[in-house]
């Protein structure tokens, strides 16, 4: 008879554990990893900066979005797959305006931020070189920079156009006290926008050259070609180890979690057995 309660009671006590852990879990299963772009968050008065190298003869776009720290998941996620659209080879929207923002999406975003000013700012330096671009962020409306390469190179000599030692810097600086932020950005190569066919007009219009030139100019191009696929590969591994640290930050979180409530489920139920035998006098 005393086995069956004690059975009883167990029965109870893991379901209430049970119970418990999935309450307290359920809101880091929500959680969800971004992948396009590069997401990174910006502390309560602090500053992080990227370097970044342009390949030589080449170029870049550089496209950003400020959202604050607390922005919605949705909304977040909605902004994550416009940049990505905007700044994917081959898109219709490629390097264009963010569509508008729907009223599903523009609902859970606050009127007083939406546009308005963020007090963070972005800066792209080069060394020994002019800033390029330092302007503070309107809270969910991109800043592109459209050919930093060309940009950096104003006033320089025309027969220089190669990388600057040390590749460009870009920093985020967040001067609010009381809120962070979170940065999207994406760096677009200009050799990734399509220019198979400028070259291959190119080659159509050397109607003189001979066979052997011709086999050559083609093999130029099939190396581009895989020059690009690397650089692209590249890039995408970047943004891959990005998801990759986060999903494992979010799993060890889960793990800290698992073992505290499952100590805690532990010693509740040692307490109630503990009791429950003082009670019926087994102890």
């Amino acid at each position: 008879m005393n086995s069956a309660r004690i059975m009883s009671a167990t029965r109870r006590s893991s379901t209430v554990a049970a119970l418990l852990l999935l309450v307290v879990l359920s809101p880091l299963l929500l959680l969800k990893s971004y992948a396009y772009p590069i997401l990174t968050d910006v502390e309560l008065s602090s500053t992080k900066c990227f370097n970044f190298n342009v390949p030589d003869d080449d170029d870049a776009h550089m496209v950003f979005i400020a959202l604050p720290n607390d922005v919605d998941d949705e909304v977040e996620e909605w902004f994550s797959t416009q940049m990505h659209d905007m700044t994917r080879k081959g898109s219709a929207n490629f390097m264009q305006q963010l569509p508008n923002v729907s009223k599903e999406i523009h609902s859970k975003i606050s009127d007083d931020e939406y546009n308005g000013r963020s007090n963070v700012y972005l800066k792209l330096t080069v060394p020994k070189r002019p800033v390029l671009r330092h302007q503070m962020f309107m809270w969910y409306a991109p800043v592109v920079v459209m050919n930093v390469v060309k940009a950096s190179q104003r006033g320089q000599k025309k027969n220089k156009n190669t990388q600057p030692p040390g590749g460009y810097s870009v920093c985020f600086e967040n001067k609010n006290s009381d809120q962070g932020v979170r940065v999207l950005f994406d760096v677009v190569l200009m050799s990734d926008e399509g220019q198979d066919e400028e070259l291959q007009n190119k080659i159509i219009k050397k109607e003189h050259l001979t066979p052997l030139e011709t086999n050559f100019q083609e093999g130029i191009k099939a190396a581009n070609t895989i020059l690009n696929e690397m650089k692209y590969m590249e890039r995408r591994e970047a943004r891959m180890r990005h998801t990759a640290e986060s999903t494992n930050g979010k799993i060890r979180l889960f793990s800290y979690v698992s073992v505290i409530v499952l100590l805690g489920v532990t010693w509740l139920q040692r307490t109630y057995l503990r009791s429950y035998f003082k009670k019926k006098k087994l102890m």
